[in-house]
This record gives structure tokens, C-alpha cells and sequence, in this order.
């Protein structure tokens, strides 16, 4: 979830009357570029100078519509929240949950710049985004303040699940994996880890499904949120 706006919020300037010529690109024309070029090669490779060379234009007029990277990092991420398809609700908090999460786990996958970027401020898309989550919840019946928090939770799991499964190594195995563990228990220094590893269900990294792992991650954080249903 991104941080507080502040007042100055980029999609609230955008209709700001400044000198100069009549602006000929959009917000989504510079967004589109910085997306393209960060699947490519990372969040490093934005810079000012760069994404204006790619639109064609000077640094200076770039600055008209943006005031730096932080902007950019901004409509980026608005521009891919507007690749959720959010389906109609069925009102069962699970499924519906489910719907958006593994859609955004979907997302991170395609974008891996996703687990850096932190945006100060919310677009339209993130916006509906939020809308959506807060109808999901809605069975629940939480306080305004619950909902804030549940959607931040679950939101912050797909970051996390996303960001490293993103890397080719699935979550339980984040530390050196199972075995790395297993090797290092001989030690007799971690009784308790012992005694877990010790069980018939242990961790281990041979079959792991990261499909159910992700699920049950949900699944905790809605026990959490709302309650067993």
C-alpha cells in the first residue's frame, strides 16, 4: 500500500495551468515508456534523461508534467493497477479475496520492479483498487479502521510472497532452504526449530506448491481479519 498522499498528489497537478507550450504527451504516454523500460531492465534504468530521450523529448519538458523520479514511479504503478479484471462480488470473502490476490501475484510476476516500488501517492487505478478491496471486506463488517488494515495486510503479503517467488525461490525456502537448516540443527543450538524438523509433516523443499502456500497465507490473514466464517 502506498504511504500517505500528500496534498500536491500528481494526478491533482496534472490539470495545473503552466506557461509555456500546449502539452502534447499524457501521463499514461510517459507511464507506458517507464513501464516498458523497467520490465526490461529494473527500476534503475529510469532516469529523467532517459525517459525523455525515449519519448522524444528534453529533460526540461519532461519536467512539466513530472518532477522526478518519484512521479515516475507513481504512474507506473498506477498504470499496471489498471490491469486488474475484478469480477463481480459473490460475497463469499474468501473467493473474492482470492480473485484479487492472485491476480496482484500474477502482476508481480510481470513486473518485477513492483517489490521496490513504494508510491507516495494513489491514482485512479490504485484508487479503484481500494474501492474494490474495501466492497470485498465488506461481509465482514469491520470498522473503517479494520478494513484499512486488513487490505494493507493482505496487500503486504502478496508483496512479500510475490517479491521473493519473483526470485526463483519459493517463500518457505527464503534462508538457505530446508536443508540448509536441517544441516545447521546438527549444531544442537536450535532445540525448538529441532523438534519442528523432527515432525512426519517437517519443511522440506522437495515438493513444495507454492500455490497452496500463497492460499494459506490468505487464508491466515482472513482468519485474522474477519474471523472463522
Amino acid at each position: 500500500m502506498p504511504s500517505a498522499e500528500p496534498t500536491n498528489a500528481l494526478w491533482l497537478r496534472a490539470g495545473d495551468t503552466k506557461p509555456g507550450p500546449r502539452p502534447g504527451l499524457s501521463l499514461d504516454d510517459i507511464a507506458a515508456v517507464c513501464v516498458r523500460l523497467a520490465d526490461a531492465e529494473g527500476l534503475r534504468a529510469l532516469s529523467m534523461r532517459r525517459i525523455a530521450e525515449e519519448l522524444g523529448t528534453g529533460a526540461a519538458s519532461l519536467y512539466r508534467y513530472v518532477s522526478g523520479k518519484e512521479d515516475l514511479v507513481a504512474l507506473m504503478y498506477d498504470l499496471v493497477a489498471g490491469e486488474y479484471e475484478f469480477a463481480p462480488l459473490t460475497g463469499d470473502l474468501r473467493a473474492d479475496v482470492l480473485d484479487v490476490a492472485e491476480q496482484a501475484r500474477a502482476m508481480h510476476r510481470r513486473h518485477r520492479w513492483l517489490i521496490e516500488a513504494n508510491p507516495r501517492s494513489l491514482g485512479p487505478h490504485g484508487l479503484r483498487y481500494l474501492d474494490h478491496m474495501v466492497a470485498v471486506l465488506a461481509p465482514a463488517e469491520l470498522r473503517p479502521a479494520e478494513i484499512m488494515t486488513g487490505i494493507a495486510m493482505i496487500s503486504g503479503w502478496i508483496t512479500v510472497f510475490a517479491g521473493q517467488e519473483a526470485t526463483g525461490q519459493p517463500l518457505p525456502t527464503q534462508g538457505g532452504g530446508a536443508g540448509h537448516i536441517a544441516a545447521m540443527l546438527v549444531q544442537g543450538h536450535y532445540p525448538h526449530l529441532a523438534a519442528l524438523f523432527a515432525e512426519p509433516d517437517a519443511p522440506g523443499e522437495p515438493g513444495i506448491d507454492n500455490d497452496a502456500v500463497f492460499r494459506a497465507g490468505v487464508d491466515a490473514l482472513l482468519f485474522g481479519i474477519a474471523g472463522p466464517r
